[in-house]
């Protein structure tokens, strides 16, 4: 079975248990002899913030759009990927040598695409004009989903075959006919690896900013975006771009790119958008890379711990848990855990 299929299903399995095993409990009144405090109402007044001051931005359509970034979300030199810009983390699952991030759509104020559209006409950058046309690109996925042939189960097995030979990132969106979001983001260890990332750092650093790293040099110019944007629009089957790196190096790496539509397992009627990105890099540069030295190197610059044999080979020892059969830790971030998406 496709390890997404088998994913999803088990998360909605796995809310058919927890509600069969719920029972309500009742509490008895407490003793009318105590003493009861004074009750304060205090009024909160929230003032939203103008929206030029807004780092990244939402609309009904998912864009994963940043004007800027925030630098305290940085791992060594890699930036916010854009899947957390509007989204917090409620669930992380583990099967093989794959993590599954179950996201949830942070409570904010969506924007027109008017709206949008006039923020970047005023914005200073050359791209700007290219990314206003993107955005109103993006948004014809609304009109035009219903439309697309969609894969089946085995379908879907096939393309992950041929993805876990390589480093890759893949998203799940959601898409309704008024709206689009996304429900996960999915990677390998390869992936982590590539970019000079542990398993122990990516989730400490998870758990400090709630953010993931992103491979992708997404600065304050909005040409990278564009140019991602639009591979993913067009639906190229490859492209060329540079990777970055926690050591702040840049490769230039050949990114290969399967789409496709699909009916969900527990919900007929809810369609999602799955985009696979694999990442090919040539020889010497893929060995460099995925080097465990290089790893580790990098891990005890991260913790700042002391270069030893000792702690290597504690290292090496960890490197060693793919393969178990399901790996869990269902509050990575302080957040609630979603019951099923």
């Amino acid at each position: 079975m496709s390890l997404i299929v088998r994913q999803r299903v088990g998360m909605h399995d796995e809310s058919l248990t927890h509600s069969l095993q719920s029972k309500n409990i009742f509490k008895k009144k407490q003793s009318s002899s105590k003493c009861h405090q004074k009750k304060k109402l205090i009024c909160l007044v929230s003032v939203p913030k103008s929206f030029k001051e807004h780092v990244y931005i939402k609309s009904n359509v998912e864009l994963k759009l940043a004007l800027s970034f925030n630098p305290d979300n940085c791992l060594g030199a890699l930036k916010e990927t854009p899947c957390t810009y509007n989204y917090r983390v409620s669930r992380t699952d583990q099967l093989d040598d794959v993590y599954f991030y179950t996201l949830e759509l942070l409570d904010q104020p969506n924007y027109s695409i008017d709206q949008i559209i006039h923020l970047l006409s005023h914005k200073q950058d050359s791209h700007a004009i290219k990314a206003a046309e993107l955005v109103q690109e993006r948004h014809k996925i609304l009109q035009e989903y219903t439309l697309q042939p969609y894969i089946s189960n085995e379908d879907l097995l096939e393309v992950e075959k041929i993805a876990q030979e390589y480093p890759y990132q893949c998203t799940i969106q959601k898409v309704n006919k008024d709206s689009s979001s996304l429900s996960q983001r999915i990677v390998n260890e390869q992936f982590y690896n590539l970019m000079g990332v542990s398993r122990e750092m990516m989730l400490n650093h998870l758990h400090e900013t709630k953010t993931f790293p992103s491979i992708f040099d997404l600065g304050p110019s909005l040409k990278l975006w564009c140019d991602l944007s639009s591979n993913s629009i067009q639906q190229f089957q490859s492209f060329e771009t540079y990777i970055n790196t926690y050591e702040g190096a840049q490769y230039k790496c050949t990114i290969e790119q399967r789409q496709m539509f699909k009916r969900t397992q527990v919900n007929p009627n809810q369609i999602v958008f799955i985009e696979f990105w694999l990442f090919k890099v040539d020889e010497p540069l893929k060995s460099f890379l995925m080097n465990p030295q290089r790893i580790y190197q990098n891990q005890i610059d991260y913790f700042n711990k002391k270069n030893t044999q000792k702690e290597y080979e504690a290292f090496l020892q960890s490197m060693k848990y793919k393969q178990t059969p399901l790996y869990k830790n269902k509050n990575p971030c302080g957040y609630k855990e979603l019951t099923w998406i």
